[in-house]
């Protein structure tokens, strides 16, 4: 392991070099994001970006009491429910798939996060779902095809996060 990190001064300007060579460790996975902590989901999400709009279905999982031993349990049973995302680049839209079926659409847009006020791309139902039309879905890039999403409750001041999720594009 290599790492070189330094910085110079010249003419008023401060340059960084940057050179890592630590061996990259595998790629996280949506098991993976299951088996977190609420904390450590927390400093993911932060420390995601905000993703372009994915195109298509995306696989998801619900991520439920996050660092219990339910978390995993109960993120499995949840996958006969939800299913996860398909996104429609083109028209900024998305739609859950619940029971194997889309419904609950939703508009999507680039705004502010209700967790931490830095950009994310949020997932919008007060205008397209009436079932849905409490809730707010924030969705951050964590992984090369990998998002970690919150839902919020816009019902409460300030919202309340009801839970997270994780999504993964398939190759």
């Amino acid at each position: 392991m290599r790492v070189i990190r330094f910085g110079l001064a010249c003419f008023g300007v401060l340059l960084f070099v940057s050179t890592d060579t630590r061996a990259q460790g595998p790629a996280m996975t949506i098991d993976d994001l299951v088996r977190m902590t609420g904390p450590q989901l927390d400093a993911l999400y932060a420390s995601g970006t905000v993703p372009p709009i994915p195109d298509g279905r995306v696989r998801g999982r619900a991520i439920y009491y996050p660092g219990t031993k339910l978390a995993v349990p109960m993120s499995r049973g949840a996958q006969l429910v939800w299913q996860g995302k398909v996104f429609d680049r083109a028209n900024a839209t998305a739609v859950n798939k619940f029971f194997g079926v889309r419904s609950v659409p939703g508009k999507l847009y680039q705004g502010q996060s209700w967790k931490d006020g830095a950009p994310a791309l949020i997932l919008d139902y007060q205008e397209t779902s009436k079932v849905y039309a409490n809730y707010r879905d924030e969705i951050r890039q964590v992984g090369p095809g990998l998002y970690l999403g919150l839902m919020h409750d816009r019902r409460t001041a300030p919202p309340t996060l009801k839970m997270y999720f994780a999504l993964e594009e398939r190759d």
